[in-house]
Order: C-alpha cells, then sequence, then structure tokens
C-alpha cells in the first residue's frame, strides 16, 4: 500500500494537467458540478472523411475522368494507326473492303448492344417492380 486511506482523492497528471479525482468508493457530492467527459478525437477539417483521407469533389471526379478519356483516345488512336490496312469482308450475300480497326471497332461496339439492350431491359423491369411494390 501506498499509505493512503481509501476516502483520499487520487492525483492523476492529464493531457492539460493535474487532475484530481475521487477516490473508489467515495461518494460525489451531485451539488458540485462534475467535469464533463472531453472528447478525445481529434477535429475533423471539412476536407478529410472519417479515415482521414481526402473527400471526393466533383472537381477531382472530373479530372479523373478527362485523364482516363485522354488515355483510352490515345490507345484508339494507336489501334486505328496499326491497323488501317483494309481487308476483304464477307458476309451473307454482301462483300467488301473496310479497314481492320473499322471492322474490329464495328464488331466491339455491337457486341457492347447485345450486352446492353437486354441489361437495360431488366433494369426497367426491376424499376417498374419497385414502383408498384414500393
Amino acid at each position: 500500500m501506498s499509505g493512503k486511506t481509501p476516502h483520499e482523492p487520487v492525483e492523476q497528471v492529464g493531457p492539460d494537467g493535474p487532475v484530481t479525482t475521487p477516490a473508489s468508493g467515495s461518494s460525489v457530492d451531485p451539488a458540485v458540478p462534475q467535469d464533463a467527459p472531453r472528447d478525445t478525437t481529434p477535429p475533423r477539417r471539412s476536407g478529410l472523411d472519417e479515415k482521414g483521407r481526402v473527400k471526393r469533389t466533383r472537381a477531382g471526379t472530373v479530372w479523373a475522368s478527362s485523364v482516363a478519356l485522354a488515355v483510352v483516345t490515345i490507345l484508339f488512336v494507336v489501334f486505328v494507326v496499326q491497323n488501317s490496312q483494309s481487308i476483304v469482308i464477307d458476309f451473307l450475300w454482301m462483300s467488301g473492303n473496310i479497314s481492320a480497326a473499322a471492322a474490329l471497332l464495328i464488331a466491339a461496339v455491337a457486341g457492347a448492344l447485345l450486352v446492353a439492350i437486354p441489361a437495360g431491359v431488366r433494369i426497367a423491369q426491376l424499376r417498374h417492380s419497385l414502383r408498384r411494390n414500393g
């Protein structure tokens, strides 16, 4: 034992200096105002999220989208330049000359439409179902 009686106040050092707390087992007088618990979390800055990272903004999203679009455009130009030779395309009774890049891009767009159209129909069905049941 440190020689203190069980009802003596206990002194501790906190971040703001010495703090005296009542000893365990002692009664606290309700007429005496007690210190409110202090919030130990640091104040957040308006530009940071809960984890301290920079929040996403519209300007940042536009900038990132512009950079991505520029990269895709550069890749597209390289693709067209490297595949500019003319090829013969035969489809059923039709035949024609077209650049390899154009043929591949037309096929890619057709494939995207084959995926996008049924997906759009399904999204419309789900929205209709939500309006009806929601």
